[in-house]
């Protein structure tokens, strides 16, 4: 796959109504389409409430811990700012990201861009775990309508590269706007930034973890 803009997805925005579903369950806008969070349903039969949508599972806040410890320890942090967790971005009016963990310049994010409000300059690097939202067709193609294209709007506001794991497959993806995008197995090592490695194969089996245990 291609990291080229052309292929932005565009079926999402003809999906089924979206007005009985509260703004509150909006876990990211993309290209002004909002992504809900996922089992928000469950919120709106009041099975569930949003706080337990809005958690991490284990394995996901152990994997968000490890990489954002492994970029801390070896980035030179007088230039890049590593911040791990959900992490709130804003592009534009029509993109509210939430990200996993993100390595920013300190040239573009200064101290005067660090407020109360969502960070609103572009990450250098992003690292996704899992799909984590919505829509309201329960048929919708969720890795096109949103993997591919929170990628791409990634790509068009200045972020250099995505890293995209995902648990269930054990794979993870490269992506980076003008190569072809890399697919691994999580056995394999996958460069963050700078001679970086991540093995999440490794890491986990060297904890004791076992990501098949439901």
């Amino acid at each position: 796959m291609t990291a080229e803009r052309s292929e932005q997805p565009g079926s999402a925005a003809n999906k089924p109504s979206r007005r009985n579903i509260p703004n509150y369950l909006v876990r990211e806008l993309i290209d002004g389409i909002p992504f809900y969070y996922r089992g928000y349903r469950d919120v709106l039969n009041k099975t569930k409430t949003l706080e337990d949508l809005m958690s991490d599972s284990g394995l996901q806040a152990i994997l968000k811990d490890f990489i954002g410890d492994l970029l801390k320890a070896n980035l030179d942090r007088k230039n890049w700012k590593v911040i791990p967790g959900e992490v709130g971005n804003h592009l534009s009016h029509r993109h509210n990201f939430g990200l996993d963990v993100t390595v920013f310049d300190k040239k573009v994010l200064t101290p005067d861009k660090i407020t109360t409000k969502f960070i609103e300059v572009h990450a250098t690097l992003v690292v996704e775990i899992d799909v984590n939202v919505e829509l309201p067709d329960p048929k919708s193609d969720l890795f096109q309508e949103y993997v591919v294209r929170k990628i791409l709007s990634l790509f068009s506001f200045g972020t250099q590269k995505v890293i995209w794991i995902f648990t269930k497959s054990k794979m993870v993806i490269s992506a980076t706007p003008t190569v072809p995008w890399q697919f691994y197995n999580w056995q394999d090592d996958v460069e963050l930034m700078d001679g970086v490695l991540l093995n999440v194969g490794r890491y986990l089996a060297e904890e004791g973890i076992n990501p098949d245990i439901v």
